[in-house]
């Protein structure tokens, strides 16, 4: 049997994203030439965005489902030739700060989606997933929040493919091959990334801030000239199985046709895979526990690190505080002169007060929820590595 799988970040963010209606459009006309038997999309946050390419596909992938999260929806969904009977959804126990309205990831809600088909006699679990964005290589903010979104999809993939003759993953994973998120998936749930099974060179299959797509910035091309390859097509079996690649390629042209513009931020990848039976263990089935030892540990120093960051945070919050409250118990809350003077004053007082309570939740609230959400993963890799020595 033969499967063609497509993953694509639509990037599209209502008000935010350039030519969104139009590249949803274009997206969905591509969609329905019907190359592909499954579909992974990421980022489409405007829900009738979704309807309106299931609507145009419809007759060729008639049944589609749309993971709902978060405030503005989860962005990612699914759409398949093959009848969905089952769909979950896991939503991370990190994803962001609220606070960081500028990035926007805490307000999706993102998570792991997984929709359950029967194709042609198989059994196949279909994983589509979106983790945090890098935003800033030089001072990775949100490291942590990816490595334990890393992990807890491996976790959520681990166990719930047991009963799946193969899995596929297809998603915008936010993580370069020599990444710790990316090596956690892979090292922990067996999934081969198809790409590496073509042989081909790593910059044939850049998929982020490309020098041919349009919307690519020019300080990401100084920093990055060939771009990046953040964008997966993985795949497991189960024994018995056997995947073998067949091609994995950037399939969409750099321009939507009669368009100056490209069809996402992102480049699509297309993967090309044969299901043979096979008596021997695959290249894709077998595991090392060394090396899942090594990235579960590498894993573990991210999250005391970001433990001791949570720690310091929390102090430089509460001074804020501090400060903020003696600044307001030393300015006067009338005036009976100027009444710029008045109104300058009361401005001060909203402001100062504003910003006390920020640094109040921060300093409590939004502090514990960040350190519990680490400590839970932390804690589940903990004992998972010990699980694994003792195995």
């Amino acid at each position: 049997m033969e499967v063609t799988a497509l993953t694509l970040n639509c990037w599209g963010i209502a008000g935010v994203s350039k030519d969104r209606r139009t590249r949803i459009d274009a997206i969905g006309s591509h969609l329905q030439l019907g190359h592909y038997d499954f579909v992974f999309l990421q980022e489409v946050w405007v829900e009738d965005d979704f309807q309106a390419i299931v609507k145009k596909v419809g007759n060729i992938f008639p049944y589609s489902h749309y993971f709902h999260s978060g405030v503005i929806g989860g962005g990612i969904c699914i759409l398949s030739k093959a009848k969905i009977i089952d769909v979950l959804f896991h939503a991370w126990s990190l994803n962001g700060y609220i606070h960081k309205i500028q990035h926007g990831d805490w307000f999706g809600g993102k998570g792991v989606g997984l929709c359950t088909v029967v194709y042609h006699g198989l059994k196949i679990n279909l994983y589509v997933s979106h983790l945090h964005a890098e935003y800033n290589p030089a001072s990775d903010e949100y490291c942590a929040h990816r490595v334990v979104q890393a992990f807890e999809t491996s976790q959520f993939i681990r166990y719930t493919r047991n009963k799946a003759d193969f899995c596929i993953l297809g998603g915008d994973l936010n993580t370069e091959p020599e990444n710790l998120a990316y090596r956690l998936i892979c090292d922990h749930t067996s999934l081969k990334d198809l790409y590496l099974s073509t042989g081909k060179p790593e910059i044939e299959g850049m998929t982020s801030e490309t020098p041919a797509n349009s919307y690519t910035a020019s300080e990401s091309l100084r920093a990055c000239p060939n771009g990046k390859r953040i964008d997966f097509v993985m795949c497991s079996s189960r024994k018995g199985l056997q995947i073998e690649t067949i091609d994995v390629n950037i399939p969409l042209p750099p321009r939507i046709p009669n368009y100056p513009f490209s069809y996402s931020d992102h480049e699509a990848v297309c993967a090309k895979l044969r299901i043979l039976e096979s008596q021997s263990v695959s290249a894709n089935q077998k595991w090392s526990k060394d090396t899942s030892i090594s990235s579960l540990k590498e894993a573990l120093q991210v999250c005391d690190a970001a433990l001791r960051n949570i720690a310091n945070d929390r102090r430089n919050y509460w001074l804020a505080f501090g400060i903020f409250v003696v600044l307001l118990a030393a300015l006067p809350f009338t005036y009976d002169g100027s009444r710029i003077v008045h109104y300058t004053l009361t401005v001060t007082h909203l402001l100062l007060t504003l910003v006390a309570v920020f640094c109040l939740i921060m300093a409590t609230v939004w502090n514990r929820i960040e350190r519990h959400g680490i400590l839970a993963g932390r804690l589940a890799i903990v004992t998972r590595i010990q699980a694994l020595e003792d195995s």
